[in-house]
């Protein structure tokens, strides 16, 4: 695991920030958080999906710097990229535990806002904060959270090989 705060130059993260947090950001309806997650509802969240085996949306040249930053050769290494959103609950929810995928591969989160919502790994807990970047290994099990003091924690979930 490693941890880098201030990942990206301030204008392109503020650049990305804006256009995911605008009104305009097309989000779609996930009602499980996971596999291992409960199918009700009240454990839901929203993601946009901008790669998965070939390119999705037509935001994903926005996110090619970001790409290049994490050192991602595109057309052979990456995975999937996704924009979530969990939006905000009355108490602090951790969702159940998974893995990406089930074969050796890289993770990183970068958060696009700050607030009380964290990523679980193992017993440790990596808290979310602006332009914060988290490598670490998501062929091992680890958890995402809901806030409670933002209306909504929103980042990016990259694997990679």
């Amino acid at each position: 695991m490693e941890i880098i705060e201030n990942f990206l130059p301030q204008g392109y993260f503020t650049s990305l920030k804006n256009q995911i947090m605008s009104v305009d950001f097309p989000w779609f309806f996930n009602g499980q958080i996971n596999a291992n997650s409960e199918d009700d509802d009240l454990h839901y969240y929203m993601t946009h999906l901008l790669y998965a085996e070939t390119a999705n949306s037509s935001y994903y040249k926005e996110f090619i710097p970001l790409f290049q930053q994490i050192g991602i050769q595109t057309d052979k290494q990456l995975i999937r990229a996704k924009v979530n959103m969990y939006p905000r609950t009355d108490t602090l929810h951790i969702n159940p535990a998974h893995i990406d995928f089930d074969y050796p591969h890289k993770g990183f989160i970068l958060s696009f806002n700050s607030n009380d919502g964290c990523t679980v790994l193992k017993s440790e807990k990596v808290d979310s904060v602006e332009n914060r970047a988290l490598f670490f290994d998501s062929s091992q099990h680890h958890s995402s959270t809901t806030c409670t003091n933002a209306k909504a924690r929103f980042n990016i979930n990259i694997n990679y090989i």
